[in-house]
């Protein structure tokens, strides 16, 4: 079974994405939908989700709880929704390539000779890859070989959240589609997302969130007892301390996301400090990293940090 938490698995609704939406509907239906197609797009702005409504809108067209195309809503009464929350669909392979966690390339090959087979149900078959900017060279290379087999009823989604560069012969494959939301598309998803999660908003991130991503930092300022009237050095101390005993990387992203909040406001205000102040925020970054790479000790990081920002104060 699928983990709650925020996962798009769960995500009903399709909120501002219907054109991208529209146009995968009528590739598929009209019989040009791409043998692989490349969504392209910030984290958190919603790719998964649009591609489990794809997903449902295909397979549950011969049930009587079908998709509900005219209000883009996922029916959780479908048997195909509820075989990809219990993961026993035979048409639908998911794969996560994260950060740190390099997609193997025994899963791959696998997957080769799994699309090698005729499917039982004679549906077409779809293999989705999440993060696929994370693949490594040899996984990419093996990735590479199943996307070259010809095949008449196997498909592949790849989903890049851009957080890394996507290694060009993947991208070469694919039939590109560029993904981004507008203001008005951002903060209806945000109102949805928290209305619907009945919380309130308590991180301000002045419009430069993704939906998700907004969703995720609101939820670890709850948890960590993060305040607004704190200073950045005593929100870091919390979050830092949050990394070490539970390994989020989420608590990381949000520490660079703070500090550079931090110092675009203070470049803003002194701006004839430009180069030193650049040079403290790199300093500080740097630093993150080595703590996160080289486990460093906790209280030497905090240390190193306070006394960074004391003399930019």
């Amino acid at each position: 079974m699928i983990k709650v938490d925020y996962s798009p698995f769960y995500s009903k609704n399709l909120i501002s994405l219907d054109h991208h939406f529209n146009d995968m509907t009528k590739w598929y239906d009209s019989g040009f939908f791409p043998k692989v197609l490349l969504l392209n797009g910030k984290k958190g702005i919603g790719k998964f989700t649009l591609v489990m409504h794809f997903l449902n809108y295909i397979f549950s067209k011969n049930e009587k709880k079908k998709y509900d195309l005219k209000n883009k809503l996922i029916n959780v009464e479908s048997i195909f929704y509820n075989s990809i929350l219990n993961q026993t669909s035979p048409d639908v392979i998911f794969f996560k390539a994260e950060e740190g966690k390099n997609l193997k390339i025994e899963d791959v090959r696998n997957l080769k000779s799994i699309l090698s087979k005729t499917s039982l149900s004679n549906e077409p078959r779809f293999t989705i890859i999440d993060e696929v900017e994370f693949l490594n060279q040899n996984s990419a290379n093996a990735l590479l070989k199943t996307l070259e087999e010809p095949s008449n009823n196997n498909y592949f989604i790849l989903i890049n959240n851009q957080q890394a560069d996507l290694i060009e012969t993947i991208a070469s494959r694919c039939l590109k589609n560029n993904i981004y939301l507008n203001l008005h598309q951002r903060k209806k998803i945000i109102d949805h997302l928290f209305k619907n999660k009945e919380i309130s908003i308590t991180f301000n991130d002045n419009n430069n969130l993704t939906p998700g991503i907004l969703l995720n930092y609101n939820d670890l300022v709850v948890k960590y007892k993060i305040t607004d009237n704190e200073n950045i050095a005593s929100k870091l101390n919390k979050l830092l301390n949050g990394y070490k005993k539970d390994r989020n990387k989420a608590l990381i992203n949000m520490s660079f996301f703070l500090i550079d909040h931090f110092f675009y406001l203070l470049i803003y205000a002194k701006i004839n400090r430009l180069e030193f102040l650049l040079n403290t925020k790199s300093t500080i970054i740097n630093k993150i990293n080595d703590f996160v790479l080289y486990n460093l000790n906790i209280k030497s990081v905090i240390n190193f940090i306070n006394l960074k920002f004391k003399n930019v104060s």
